[in-house]
């Protein structure tokens, strides 16, 4: 029986599937005596609304790998994936990254298993930076600019909100209350106001290169002038070509102002199940799901610089063991389309405050446009 696979052609997610499976269009897994035909379609940014049409057609695929563990929300509403949480048993579930498991949850209820898990960790050249980081911002961002030099820097931020924004949750600010209700110009106002006006100082310090451009952080990195940068977890390789074996990774280093321990978001990408594939198909599929997140292949992806999302597995390098550590301390990224449908309004809110606008107004304003949506 053949379990359909759709993927997405640009994520790092459909390269790590292919690599952890072994499989082609001709090749075949094998499980519990049957033979199982993986299919692989290959969708790029059609990915969502080619899925979604040919569920509501009744057709293929059984299987299909979503890049980004937000879409979870919208298709698990709409009822285009299947709820698996009673095939997944508490046993199975305590070997998964608990952030990246999360990810795959709607409203209480499994949708899906993560395969690759992502987060912003902190990098930097070992080469250059012979001692051990310290643990709090103050003496992270000191030692950083002591760092910097006619031709290094010191570090290398991207202050977009994806990198910034672990840094709100330690200063106590929050755009939702666990009910939902927007809370961002209200009773987070304050530790919001403190968040964004320690962004904008890093962006003003001249001894950092902090700025809300990708490019410039970029290229920093890549002519191997910077010594730290906060970036993706999954670009690791793309670090060991510039650094070699001096790549060093850490957790973000906790604020000093509060003493806490930033929490980033983790980001999933999640292999879940068409709701309308015959029960055969359902069950083939699934199958598949839980060879690919399972011990073999989630080592497999490990070995080429994949963080796991598994707890199981032996004992990872220090580069590894610290981007887990790192999963340990975040949250999922959460699948509510109200907290997605609003991440570009707060990315504007911080873009217009680096940008010079006034902080409170800025704050009022992203306040009644999330009320609004």
């Amino acid at each position: 029986m053949a379990a359909r696979t759709n993927l997405t052609d640009d994520s790092s997610a459909a390269g790590a599937l292919r690599r952890a499976g072994r499989h082609t269009d001709s090749t075949a897994h094998r499980a519990d005596s049957r033979t199982i035909e993986i299919r692989v379609e290959s969708h790029g940014t059609n990915l969502l609304r080619d899925y979604k049409a040919a569920v509501l057609a009744g057709g293929s695929p059984d299987l299909v790998l979503l890049a980004e563990n937000r879409w979870i929300g919208p298709l698990a509403e709409q009822k285009l994936v299947l709820d698996i949480t009673s095939r997944i048993t508490s046993t199975e579930q305590a070997a998964f990254q608990p952030t990246a498991l999360d990810g795959a949850r709607f409203n209480q209820k499994l949708y899906g298993l993560p395969l690759t898990l992502d987060l912003p960790v902190l990098y930097y050249n070992r080469a250059n930076i012979s001692e051990a980081l310290p643990d709090s911002t103050a003496e992270w961002l000191a030692a950083a600019r002591s760092f910097t030099t006619d031709t290094n820097q010191g570090l290398a931020y991207n202050l977009s909100l994806y990198f910034t924004q672990p840094y709100a949750s330690a200063f106590d600010a929050q755009f939702f209350d666990q009910s939902g209700e927007v809370v961002l110009g209200t009773t987070s106002f304050t530790p919001t106001l403190e968040w964004l006006t320690w962004v904008r100082d890093l962006s003003s310090d001249q001894l950092l290169l902090a700025r809300d451009d990708n490019r410039m952080i970029n290229r920093a990195i890549q002519q191997n002038t910077a010594l730290m940068t906060i970036d993706w977890a999954r670009n690791l390789p793309d670090y060991r070509q510039v650094w070699g074996d001096n790549v060093g990774v850490r957790p973000l280093p906790r604020l000093s102002q509060t003493a806490k321990e930033p929490q980033p978001y983790v980001r999933s990408s999640v292999l879940a199940l068409n709701p309308r594939s015959a029960e055969a198909q359902q069950n083939a599929a699934f199958e598949v799901m839980r060879f690919l997140t399972g011990p073999t292949a989630q080592a497999e992806l490990r070995s080429i610089g994949l963080p796991t999302v598994r707890r199981d597995l032996a004992e990872a390098d220090l580069v590894q063991t610290q981007i887990e550590l790192a999963a340990s301390r975040g949250a999922a990224w959460p699948t509510s389309i109200r907290f997605n449908n609003s991440w570009d309004t707060l990315a504007a809110m911080l873009r217009n405050v680096l940008n010079g606008a006034a902080i409170e107004s800025t704050i009022a304003e992203a306040d009644r446009r999330l009320r609004s949506q």
